[in-house]
């Protein structure tokens, strides 16, 4: 028998607790991963990213995250080499990164982790917490929360890729399936995103958009 396709974490978000960014981060004992999950959550970044490092910066009370892109390419032009966001410190993970941000020298720390082992011990977290669920956790699902969440909430196609290091506006139709009832909308926390390169827009783009209103039926007024 054919083993069944594997869904992508943009179509799997559906089936998980609407609270699940919250119960992981509740049971999260260990401070160094508490640490990259609250930058994960924030953020969106890619898992790989952590490893590079990731900046926390508190000045006059806000909460600034700086990334280097772990995609990038200069000579195909892909991905953003660095970007920096403005985050809503209102969140379990905002406001656990700002206080933490607060007690350093400086008010600037540098958070890292592996990759594969953040990935591994968030899917360890979701049997933990819902032994009986088939969909787990990873570090990409916090990058598909954010992407479809600022998509939901109605954030421009420039804002979206820059807080997902993208160099163009068509990669970020891979992350975040729309779904018709908008449950995540506001909830990303995103609230300026800027990377070191232009958006550019391509055409395709427009193509998705017109075939994306043509299945999508609009709502009844």
């Amino acid at each position: 028998m054919a083993n069944k396709p594997k869904l992508s974490k943009r179509y799997s978000l559906a089936k998980l607790d609407p609270l699940w960014r919250e119960k992981i981060f509740a049971s999260i004992k260990s401070p160094k991963l508490k640490l990259a999950v609250a930058v994960l959550s924030c953020t969106g970044c890619r898992p790989a990213e952590l490893e590079e490092g990731i900046v926390i910066r508190v000045r006059n009370g806000q909460l600034i995250i700086g990334i280097l892109g772990a995609k990038v390419d200069t000579n195909s032009r892909r991905g953003q080499p660095f970007r920096l966001l403005v985050i809503d410190s209102t969140s379990p993970w905002g406001y656990f990164l700002l206080q933490y941000g607060e007690m350093q020298v400086d008010k600037t720390v540098k958070i890292y982790y592996d990759a594969g082992g953040v990935s591994q011990r968030l899917r360890e977290k979701s049997r933990e917490i819902w032994p009986r669920r088939i969909t787990l956790v990873s570090g990409y699902t916090y990058r598909h929360f954010i992407g479809k969440s600022m998509k939901e909430s109605g954030e421009s196609a420039q804002k979206i890729a820059s807080t997902l290091g993208h160099a163009t506006d068509f990669s970020q139709s891979c992350y975040g399936r729309v779904g018709g009832s908008k449950k995540s909308a506001g909830k990303h926390g995103v609230l300026v995103a800027q990377a070191t390169n232009p958006i550019r827009h391509v055409k395709k783009t427009d193509r998705l958009e017109r075939f994306i209103s043509q299945v999508i039926p609009k709502p009844a007024i």
